[in-house]
């Protein structure tokens, strides 16, 4: 309804309205639309300018029903949207625009005051307690923003100038008035002080809300249910906070589940996350980080793809200086139960962490390891973690479990598990093994690297797993880019030439994690200096050019894949003859034919004879694999496994595949 529809009340309404209980500091300063009625306002009291509109009917949100109207509130400020249900208001409702169809009913207070930030501006300061990695809250705030808040550090100017983008968008979101948006509703809480309620959010038993901002669309309502303890925060579409949570100077993105007792302050949670029970602070949560049990604390670190185990810890304040320490942990990483880890620390990719680890681990370059504590020892196995199962459990888990609905992806997320990012760290690491091999002493059976200790025979294993891999990796997307050439190919040269096309000017072997985007790290600089030359002067431009990193990652990826594939084999994709095809394809076929080996081997284990330790009870052997079998079911009809089980099939099927489409360029 356009203001200029508003009118002033009748004499006749204002008596209607005194019968019924109300009052007001002046009648005269409220306005009402058409289809105002005055017989569903029961004592109400009203102060300062007030606007009210069409009030007949009912509003049914969320599985309520209730009738249009004010009972006993206090108004005072506030513009009141169509078809909003306002009762037993505890002290009042100030200073705040409410939308249409809205519900709030049994809350303590509900005010905005004229300076209010809704959660724009606050410091959160991550990964070092101390400061120096703030970032900036504001309500368009994605992953790879707060990332290059917190780890570009080193560039001043850069810095100074995001700030500034940043600063310049909030102020555009800074108003006289709260706002509770169209849809929502906001039942029996406590105190709401400074927060902008977003579409069809559902607010339901939070005891204490301040200085917010919740983000919410009608295709993913955000909900904040009870107990809920929230101070300085932005939460994002299709966000659930319930459970008693205590949540200071946070941000809860799209899509993310905390509650059930959890303490947080300081920290970010990006799309996706899950965190309950556990206590966290000064971590930078990238998408799926995952924490659900009561005697975790995750303190100062960066994670992400993260499933912590119960009792993981880590010691952020082992030295004078307090807790000014930080802790790396790479996508993919696990912990397991009571693992403990001293920061600075730096743990790759994809690694399982298990026991107490006292010393300053610094090992980046070996993803898919196993970090074990030996008789108080860091010991570290390299690259074991590439043929067992929950790396394929995982990415499928992550897809499926993607529950952002909102219109607007606020996170740019890769999902690759072996990736340009992983694979070059795969190549630095194995020449790392390669040379502790050759340099290690006669008679000695372990060296020492990086804080961790690894056994010699473990050193050739790694390599070797190592190089099956990347072969794996490279070859195979060399032949699927002959594939989709070959369609419209009609001799081999034809097939060499496309692969020319995929040359770029950037180094494709630098790769970055930004917050769940892999990158070219070079594109990153390049964005970062646009910002520095403010050719990116707005926020909007910022994700504008991030998303275009996401967009074109399949190309880099084969940028770096001709890259990579050259330095390998000693040749280049556009030089690649026919021979050289069936040689790399025969390559091909042996390591993914003993890389599947290997993890089906180590899938067996969780089908053995210790696995039915605590089965059929106090019965015979064959009672215990009855018992098992009827619970767990059997190796063979395990639906991972029985997929996994076809996978030399469709490995053999598409090397046949393969040899028929050479064929025809001979």
């Amino acid at each position: 309804i356009m203001m200029k529809t508003y009118r002033k009340l009748s004499q006749e309404e204002i008596e209607i309205l005194e019968t019924n209980g109300c009052t007001a500091e002046n009648w005269q300063l409220i306005k009402v639309a058409p289809g105002f009625d005055a017989g569903r306002v029961r004592f109400a009291r009203f102060s300062g300018e007030i606007v009210i509109g069409d009030n007949s009917g009912y509003v049914n949100i969320g599985g309520f029903q209730r009738p249009c109207g004010i009972y006993h509130a206090v108004i005072a400020d506030c513009r009141v949207g169509n078809k909003v249900f306002i009762s037993n208001i505890g002290s009042y409702i100030r200073n705040y625009i409410i939308e249409d169809n809205v519900i709030i009913e049994d809350v303590s207070i509900l005010m905005s005051e004229k300076d209010a930030q809704f959660g724009n501006r606050v410091k959160v300061n991550v990964l070092n307690e101390s400061g120096g990695r703030d970032v900036t809250l504001f309500k368009d705030l994605n992953a790879q923003i707060a990332y290059l808040q917190a780890m570009y550090r080193h560039d001043d100017n850069f810095q100074e100038k995001l700030e500034r983008i940043i600063l310049a968008s909030v102020n555009h979101e800074i108003s006289e008035k709260g706002k509770i948006a169209r849809g929502a509703f906001v039942r029996c809480c406590g105190t709401i002080k400074n927060v902008n309620i977003g579409p069809y959010a559902a607010i339901q038993g939070a005891l204490e809300l301040k200085n917010g901002t919740i983000l919410s669309c009608s295709e993913h309502p955000t909900v904040i249910g009870s107990g809920a303890i929230i101070n300085d925060f932005i939460i994002s579409e299709g966000a659930e906070v319930e459970g008693g949570a205590l949540l200071k100077k946070v941000l809860v993105g799209q899509g993310v589940l905390v509650g059930k007792g959890l303490s947080a302050e300081k920290s970010l949670f990006f799309a996706n996350s899950e965190a309950f029970h556990s206590e966290i602070c000064s971590v930078f949560a990238g998408p799926y980080t995952v924490t659900h049990h009561k005697s975790t604390l995750l303190i100062a670190s960066l994670w992400s793809f993260l499933n912590a185990g119960s009792g993981t810890n880590q010691s952020n304040h082992m030295y004078k200086l307090g807790p000014v320490h930080q802790g790396i942990f790479e996508r993919g990483c696990k912990t397991g139960s009571f693992s403990y880890i001293m920061l600075e620390s730096h743990i790759p990719a994809f690694s399982v962490i298990i026991g107490k680890h006292e010393a300053n681990i610094n090992i980046p370059y070996f993803p898919f390891s196993y970090l074990r504590e030996v008789q108080g020892r860091s010991n570290l196995l390299p690259g074991l973690n590439l043929f067992s199962i929950d790396i394929v459990r995982d990415r499928a888990k992550w897809l499926a479990r993607d529950r952002r609905k909102s219109p607007v992806i606020r996170d740019l997320i890769i999902f690759d598990v072996f990736s340009p990012y992983i694979v070059e760290k795969m190549r630095i690491g194995r020449k790392v093994l390669q040379k502790l091999s050759e340099n290690i002493r006669h008679g000695e059976d372990t060296v020492y690297h990086g804080g961790v200790q690894i056994k010699r025979l473990l050193l050739k294993n790694g390599a070797r797993y190592y190089s099956m891999a990347i072969d794996r990796y490279l070859i195979g997307n060399v032949m699927t880019k002959i594939e989709q050439i070959a369609n419209t190919a009609t001799s081999w040269s034809d097939i060499t030439q496309g692969f020319r096309s995929n040359i770029q000017r950037y180094h494709p072997d630098r790769w970055i994690d930004l917050g769940g985007l892999l990158a070219i790290s070079e594109k990153i600089d390049k964005i970062v200096l646009d910002v520095i030359e403010e050719r990116i002067v707005t926020v909007d431009d910022l994700l504008i050019h991030l998303k275009e990193v996401y967009d074109t990652y399949h190309d880099d990826e084969l940028a770096y894949v001709w890259f990579a594939f050259e330095q390998e084999y000693g040749f280049s994709p556009c030089q690649m003859s026919l021979e050289n095809a069936e040689q790399l394809l025969e390559k091909w076929e042996s390591v993914s034919c003993t890389l599947h080996s290997l993890l089906l081997e180590n899938t067996k284990s969780e089908f053995s004879q210790l696995s039915r330790i605590s089965y059929g009870l106090d019965q015979d052997d064959e009672i215990k694999l009855k018992d098992f079998t009827a619970v767990r079911g059997t190796f063979e009809t395990e639906p991972i496994i029985k997929n996994l089980m076809q996978g030399k099939d469709r490995i053999k099927a598409r090397v046949d595949d393969f040899k028929k489409l050479l064929k025809q360029f001979f």
